[in-house]
């Protein structure tokens, strides 16, 4: 495995992917790149995940040396401030100090609580990210950002504290469930569409979902990955060039939080969300139609950009709810939009009548 680097000078850090990655995880640990041999491990891990996955990585920490501390969460009730206290409280119980490392083992859910109670526990203490979900592994696990939700909007309480290092294990995802799995192809076509064009050729031929091997896996992984933290080194904070990865984001959010979170895996909704950035691209940018056109084509591929079955949103709703955005700056929610395929614009202001129309079109659609 070839690391890929974050680049933040002292704080930058590896992203490892490759089969069999989590074999590793102890010997990235104790190596320094999580915590000092001798520390210890609170490891965080979903409690839907096979016993077997998490007995493998526990083993590995404890063959580190490391004292183990386990912990478990699950599902997107898991993401409140409730659920940080109880995860400092066992820390704090099971003798977890200032050298200690939390291992944050699950998706999205897992890496945002375990990662932002290790940003808050004494003040911060290191984490490792070992993503078990496609979406975690090209997103999520990425980049420092932690958090949990208010009751009205998704991860509005949260800090940014990097990892140091990732572990992304392809072999982990065959007992994804399919929706997750396809779900996921929402924010790697996103990469396709604001940075890397030449991806949405590879996703062209791809196989059914499910049914691309591991090491094809790895390499897409490898590459949204690569992606991700080109953007993150230049731009930790989110105070510019990172808003790009937010296409589709601005609707996404809007419905995750008026449908009720986890109704709508978050890789369908930023599907939605990207078919009206399209839109809205083409009309007020200029954007090739074309583009847009293969951007929709590659969503419906992967059974992404309409809401599944059983749901419907309520479009005044949703429009009203993209004002709570987080990168709204004086009440006005400045949108991603794309000039081209790889030319994304950042803080575009958007009347909400347009916006409206262009969701009703794609709810409609």
């Amino acid at each position: 495995m070839r690391p890929i680097e974050v680049d933040l000078g002292p704080r930058s850090y590896p992203i490892l992917v490759g089969t069999g990655a989590l074999a590793q995880v102890g010997t990235v640990v104790a190596a320094g790149q999580g915590s000092g041999a001798g520390g210890r491990a609170a490891l965080v891990a979903d409690g839907g995940l096979p016993a077997a996955v998490v007995d493998q990585v526990a083993a590995g920490l404890e063959a580190a040396g490391l004292g183990l501390v386990r912990c478990t969460l699950r599902g997107e009730e898991a993401k409140r401030l409730r659920t940080v206290e109880r995860l400092c409280a066992a820390f704090r119980a099971q003798g977890l100090g200032r050298d200690g490392v939390v291992v944050a083992l699950g998706g999205g859910v897992v890496g945002d609580v375990a990662g932002f109670a290790a940003a808050v526990y004494l003040r911060g203490i290191a984490l490792v990210h070992c993503p078990t979900t496609l979406l975690a592994m090209v997103d999520s696990a990425i980049g420092g950002k932690t958090g949990v939700n208010l009751a009205a909007a998704k991860n509005q309480i949260g800090a940014v504290h990097q990892p140091r290092a990732v572990v992304c294990d392809p072999l982990v995802l065959a007992t994804l469930p399919r929706r997750e799995h396809r779900a996921a192809f929402g924010e790697i076509v996103k990469y396709g569409m604001v940075s890397d064009p030449g991806l949405l050729n590879l996703l062209a031929s791809w196989p059914a979902p499910g049914g691309a091997e591991p090491d094809r896996l790895a390499a897409v992984i490898a590459r949204c990955a690569a992606s991700k933290a080109e953007v993150v080194s230049g731009d930790e904070h989110d105070h510019g060039r990172r808003a790009i990865l937010n296409y589709g984001h601005t609707i996404g959010h809007a419905l995750e939080a008026t449908l009720g979170y986890g109704r709508l895996r978050h890789g369908e909704a930023v599907a939605i969300g990207m078919r009206v950035a399209g839109r809205l691209s083409v009309e007020l940018l200029g954007c090739p139609a074309a583009a847009v056109a293969e951007q929709d084509r590659l969503l419906a591929a992967f059974g992404l950009g309409r809401l599944p079955r059983g749901l419907a949103a309520d479009p005044p709703a949703v429009v009203a709810a993209t004002r709570h955005d987080k990168k709204a700056l004086g009440g006005e929610v400045g949108w991603v939009l794309l000039e081209a395929k790889g030319r994304p614009s950042t803080g575009n202001r958007v009347p909400e009548s347009r916006v409206r129309a262009h969701l009703d079109a794609v709810l409609g659609a």
